[in-house]
């Protein structure tokens, strides 16, 4: 048994477990959702729904954002995997929070943002989760929509993620979330080694 315990990878290959980029990660380069400062006193974030069709543990989320004034700009941003609270965006699962990252403007086709799972989370099948991103009033920056057609349902925030309007009928930014297969159970190791009765 442990020599087929050794024989098995401890989990599968990472792979996207949902994805509305385009090819080569492509996205609307031209408009998107604001985060920050929406220059009429709110403190904007957006959220991007996503429902898992494997159960899988998290391993990264990638997102498309562009800086609104002054760009290129050093901003700060946090992004989140929520889970779901009735089809808005609940609890932090895990947070990622990244200071002084460049980003250049709109129509400008900027690498996107790739945060990497420390916490490896959960994600069960057919539950919905949440990716957000919020910032502070000092940034203003843009969660660049797909351009694949996604219709997953939406979030808005005007108080920096506090409190969630959803679904907001927005189009969806651009995102795509990583997972890898959980580790085999050990009923799993002794079923292939044919000792479980």
């Amino acid at each position: 048994l442990g020599a087929l315990a050794a024989l098995l990878p401890a989990t599968a290959s990472a792979g996207i477990i949902f994805t509305n980029f385009g090819p080569l990660l492509s996205y609307d380069v031209t408009q998107g959702n604001p985060v920050g400062n929406d220059f009429v006193g709110d403190n904007l974030a957006q959220g991007d729904s996503f429902t898992p069709m494997i159960n899988a543990n998290f391993t990264s989320a990638t997102v498309a954002l562009s800086c609104v004034i002054g760009c290129p700009s050093a901003t700060d941003f946090t992004i989140d995997l929520n889970a779901d609270n009735s089809d808005s965006p609940g609890a932090v699962i895990e947070g990622f929070s990244l200071t002084g990252v460049t980003l250049s403007g709109l129509n400008i086709d900027n690498p996107p943002i790739t945060v990497t799972s420390v916490l490896n989370p959960a994600l069960a099948a057919g539950t919905r989760y949440w990716i957000t991103v919020s910032s502070s009033i000092a940034n203003s920056i843009v969660w660049n929509n797909n351009s694949t057609g996604d219709a997953n349902d939406q979030a808005i925030s005007t108080d920096g993620g506090v409190t969630w309007f959803a679904p907001s009928g927005a189009t969806p930014s651009a995102l795509e979330v990583d997972g890898a297969a959980p580790e085999p159970s050990t009923a799993a190791l002794f079923t292939a080694a044919g000792l479980l009765l």
